[in-house]
């Protein structure tokens, strides 16, 4: 067992049980921003002498070497054409991405200016609602207090008749 450094701290490794499981650990990276300890396999190189091997195939392949160089080469680049294709996708991704959360904030700006104004409206007409019930209060005690004058008075003028 050796030690393993977290953020400076020296940490005991664990030990795995020797039971066999479906989920294997995954080892932690000491620091994740850090390049790993061992670089990327190299891709494989044409060795010095490949000539001789070309020229006396005996097989009639001839320039095999240069076809597997040819194919890595494209590979290479069509690696890079698709790294290059997912950086500019992921790019329009996040910009349409803001664009939209834009468009979302303005919609809520404009949702609560129409809010504020529909308060303001709602405002008024309950100061209009409580003007005309006291109005309609006011109106059904004057038909009511003339309504008992008008008893009063054919009272008094049958008293008077009668």
């Amino acid at each position: 067992m050796g030690e393993v450094k977290i953020r400076g701290n020296p940490v005991e490794e664990k030990t795995w049980s020797k039971i066999p499981t479906l989920i294997k650990p995954i080892p932690l990276r000491a620091q994740p921003w850090q390049k790993p300890s061992n670089p990327l396999h190299k891709l494989a190189t044409i060795p010095e002498n490949d000539h001789i091997l070309t020229e006396e195939n005996p097989n009639g392949d001839h320039n095999t070497s240069n076809e597997v160089q040819a194919n890595i080469e494209q590979e290479m680049t069509n690696k890079f054409k698709r790294i290059v294709s997912n950086r500019h996708a992921a790019r329009r991704s996040r910009l349409k991405k803001l664009a939209y959360i834009d468009e979302l904030e303005n919609e809520l700006k404009a949702y609560e200016r129409k809010k504020e104004v529909l308060h303001g409206q709602i405002a008024e007409q309950r100061k209009k609602h409580l003007s005309l019930e006291i109005e309609h209060h006011t109106l059904k005690f004057h038909l009511a207090a003339r309504e008992k004058q008008r008893i009063l008075q054919e009272g008094f003028d049958l008293t008077i008749w009668g």
